[in-house]
């Protein structure tokens, strides 16, 4: 009988080892949002609370119909005392772009657990996640050929092989365009813009898009290439390009601008070398032309100088305004994570001031 009851009691117990025990799954968005829109970053942290130790798991999050999305921090494992109990806490930091409007569901998610029992035995446990709930608002530029386009920050960059307005005869200009977004994914950038002029000749190369992570975000990119020839020596000038996008902090959208060039062969503006006799008149004509010609292309050079030397002047300037440290600031501010806001405040030499008021609320007396 007693030995019966033993034999019954071991074939139990692994049942009980895996039902004890607290857990808690759930996803949480990381900061407050208005209602977002299509192509929009939302971040998401998936959160797990547990009172005991884990010796394996596995976090099952599967495909998504309604959102993009991925992992952008490792995961985070550490303890933290709740109403006077310890905790062991897992975050798991995403991102998820929703593809269309509505009310959209994303999830769940299943954590499978090895714990290790008050008995110090292992048993296996599981829990769930249910879906987060987002409502999306439709893109605002519903005239985008089906990309919806939505960023933190975006930049171009454009870079030329050569002046393009005084070519070598029969040579060619290669254009480069980086089209740089923070909060987006590569497949969310534009395609390449159509180039195409009847005294032009262009080759273009393969698109080449990438993304890295940053602790602001997903930076992805975009870069264009082309190789541009005009058919005649007489410039032609490419048009500029406006690329829309959605501007999510300050939720509007806005324009950049890949600028108009102008494409030709130097010799253009030096004249080719006459031949034949001509009246002493028609000579000092010409002379008076092709000097004017030489006057007119000089400030043009010029002009296309100093056009490129503000606009790398204002990139530097750009590049100096450090967006992403701003961004950075801003999100420490949002989060209340008071360490990374205050060595943010040194790195953007915020007023001694500003400073001062951090490491009061650092360091002071707690009220």
């Amino acid at each position: 009988m007693v030995r019966g009851l033993l034999i019954i009691i071991l074939l139990l117990w692994p049942l009980t080892a895996r039902a004890e025990g607290e857990f808690s799954l759930t996803f949480q968005l990381a900061e407050p949002l208005d209602r977002p829109v299509v192509g929009q970053m939302i971040p998401v942290i998936l959160r797990g609370r547990y009172d005991r130790h884990i010796a394996n798991e596995k976090l099952i999050l599967p495909p998504s119909e309604t959102f993009d999305w991925i992992q952008t921090h490792a995961d985070e494992w550490f303890e933290e005392r709740i109403d006077g109990k310890s905790w062991r806490i897992l975050q798991r930091h995403l991102a998820i772009w929703p593809r269309h409007d509505g009310l959209l569901h994303f999830g769940p998610a299943e954590h499978q657990l090895t714990i290790i029992t008050r008995a110090g035995q292992r048993a296996e446990a599981s829990v769930k996640a249910e879906p987060l709930s987002v409502s999306v608002a439709p893109h605002p530029d519903p005239m985008m050929n089906g990309w919806k386009f939505a960023a933190r920050a975006v930049e171009i960059e454009d870079v030329l092989s050569a002046d393009p307005a005084r070519l070598p005869d029969g040579e060619a200009v290669t254009r480069r365009v980086t089209l740089r977004a923070l909060g987006s994914l590569p497949e969310h950038l534009p395609p390449r813009p159509l180039i195409s002029e009847p005294w032009l000749i262009t080759f273009a190369a393969p698109v080449h898009r990438e993304m890295r992570r940053t602790p602001e975000g997903p930076v992805s990119e975009v870069v264009w290439e082309w190789q541009f020839r005009p058919e005649h020596g007489e410039p032609g000038v490419l048009e500029p390009i406006s690329i829309p996008w959605f501007d999510t902090i300050a939720h509007e959208m806005k324009t950049v601008e890949i600028p108009s060039i102008t494409i030709g062969y130097a010799s253009y503006y030096t004249g080719q070398t006459a031949k034949g006799r001509f009246s002493a008149r028609l000579k000092w004509g010409l002379g008076g032309a092709a000097l004017a010609g030489v006057f007119a292309g000089g400030l043009i050079a010029f002009w296309r100088f100093a056009s490129l030397q503000r606009g790398a002047a204002l990139t530097q300037r750009l590049r100096r305004l450090d967006l992403r440290r701003w961004l950075a600031l801003w999100q420490a501010r949002r989060s209340g994570d008071l360490l990374a806001e205050r060595r943010l405040a040194e790195e953007l030499s915020l007023s001694e001031a500003q400073r001062r008021r951090l490491d009061l609320k650092i360091y002071g007396p707690k009220v």
